[in-house]
């Protein structure tokens, strides 16, 4: 079966595609998934913003999709659309199936669109799809179930949420990639995952809707053993997943891991929280800074507490002898500045 998987081309507000034009992991995640004598090809229409209709218009005639994958964030659903009408148009016989943030969480407005084949709700970049790809192609995926089609199905109940530690999800396939130029601020840059889901429950947040409140973890050396696989042309890099606050321990030898590997060369960004940092700052931060040669390995998350409606009060807290102490900021951008690290709260 031909598949072409598809991202979305529309940059978030507060990431334009001139500095950042990053890889949409879920699509390879899913190419790597996918039995191998299927023949998948993924676009991140990102890298074309100037000449996406022309570039789609190729790529069908290329490879003439049986099956078209949209992942779809909901600031992209006008865009979706668009999309969608031009595969009708070109290759009415193809099967469209809608998958991302948008359909998972809002399926409605996507299975009743007039143009979609069926909407893929899904938790997880390798999670459900059709289920006549699916039962076609042998995904294996995590927690989610296909919604209904265009003619007015029912949604599946939820499958179990697969584990990352067992093997049971293969690695991504990069190499099913057909364009190229992902950069961050000018480098090379690609995508890791070594971590899934989260446990807290910030009001802000939609992680827990779309993959339930667990966390599901790699281990340090199998971690190093994707980087290797994704390492970005020595420039740049990119794990990904909410790292150190779920298992301190763990990320410390994800850490050992990439500097044996030899994979200390590059550059990384981790997202992380305050509290974390502080607490493990000590032998943490160090081994952060001899991952990366560079002079940059930032770390991400809320500055401040902020209002309690934001339940995130826990996420940047200080404690001594388990006893609240205080907000950890000030302690945690200390440790990274100690260790010549630069920070990015958001």
């Amino acid at each position: 079966m031909r598949v072409l998987l598809v991202s979305m081309p529309d940059s978030f507000e507060h990431m334009p595609s001139v500095g950042i034009r990053m890889p949409n992991g879920a699509l390879t995640s899913l190419a790597g998934n996918v039995d191998a004598h299927h023949d998948v090809a993924v676009a991140d229409l990102v890298l074309v913003q100037d000449r996406v209709r022309e570039t789609l218009l190729r790529l069908l005639d290329e490879r003439d999709p049986e099956i078209v994958g949209l992942s779809v964030m909901t600031f992209q659903r006008p865009t979706a659309r668009k999309v969608v009408g031009l595969v009708r148009e070109v290759r009415p016989r193809a099967r469209i199936v809608v998958g991302g943030y948008d359909p998972s969480l809002a399926p409605r407005p996507t299975s009743t669109s007039p143009t979609s084949s069926c909407a893929a709700r899904a938790s997880g970049p390798s999670a459900s799809c059709c289920p006549h790809w699916r039962a076609a192609a042998g995904v294996r995926g995590s927690r989610g179930s296909p919604t209904a089609p265009r003619t007015g199905g029912t949604t599946n109940a939820p499958r179990p949420i697969a584990r990352l530690e067992d093997g049971s999800i293969r690695p991504p396939r990069r190499q099913a990639r057909v364009l190229s130029g992902y950069t961050l601020l000018g480098r090379p840059v690609d995508v890791v995952e070594t971590s899934r889901g989260c446990t807290f429950d910030c009001s802000f947040c939609s992680i827990i809707a779309m993959r339930g409140a667990t966390s599901r973890l790699v281990d340090g050396p199998r971690a190093g053993r994707r980087a290797r696989r994704a390492r970005p042309g020595g420039e740049g890099h990119l794990p990904g997943g909410r790292q150190p606050h779920l298992d301190v321990r763990r990320f410390e030898a994800m850490c050992r891991a990439l500097i044996e590997a030899g994979l200390n060369d590059v550059e990384y960004l981790v997202q992380a929280m305050t509290s974390a940092i502080a607490q493990a700052g000590d032998t943490l931060a160090p081994l952060m800074r001899r991952r990366a040669s560079g002079t940059c390995s930032w770390d991400r998350e809320r500055a401040r507490g902020g209002p309690g409606f934001l339940r995130a009060e826990a996420k940047n807290r200080r404690r001594e002898d388990g006893r609240a102490a205080g907000n950890a900021t000030l302690a945690a951008i200390e440790h990274l500045h100690r260790n010549g690290m630069w920070w990015w709260a958001g």
